[in-house]
């Protein structure tokens, strides 16, 4: 019982600073998906121990890595929001950012795939097959959660002043 409550803090806390954060910040970002981790793969002390610093390394680069990528498209201007939410930004790109933008997104792919791979290789000196597998299954669902609430938050943001120079008569 006491687990499930600290499940639920923790996933509440995850939400709501993800949700109200005006700007991205890295190192709560990596922070809270840290927590959230913690609080849902189960480990043995020394895996614990071995496991949460390289667990951190590996979302620093991964955060490096897709830092490089926005950079990259900014100096292209192209702004990009959650992922999910760009159609309209998408649909209004010339020839020449369309494919600098589908370029980019291959190389982040191959850099991600490269940091997963280096790091998957760590993760398995270190964690057993079966805790492996539940820090997978709960990354996926952990990523997907964050998606869909960005996608949420995107859909309730105003898009404009309401009833801007109407009278009510």
């Amino acid at each position: 019982m006491k687990k499930t409550w600290i499940t639920l803090i923790v996933l509440a806390m995850c939400a709501t600073t993800t949700l109200f954060a005006q700007e991205r910040n890295p190192k709560q970002m990596v922070q809270d998906r840290i927590a959230y981790m913690k609080a849902n793969v189960p480990m043995s002390g020394k895996e614990t121990q071995n496991f949460w610093p390289v667990y951190e390394e590996f979302l620093k680069a991964e955060m490096k890595a897709m830092d490089s990528y926005r950079k990259n498209l900014e100096k292209q201007g192209i702004k990009l929001g959650a992922p999910g939410t760009n159609k309209e930004i998408i649909e209004k790109l010339d020839d020449k950012q369309l494919t600098y933008l589908q370029d980019q997104k291959f190389e982040l792919r191959k850099n991600l795939l490269t940091i997963e791979t280096n790091y998957h290789k760590k993760f398995k000196a270190i964690l057993t097959p079966q805790h492996l597998q539940d820090l997978y299954n709960k990354e996926y669902t952990y990523k997907k959660q964050l998606t869909n609430k960005k996608k949420e938050a995107k859909k309730s943001e105003p898009t404009g002043p309401v009833n801007a120079g109407k009278k009510k008569r």
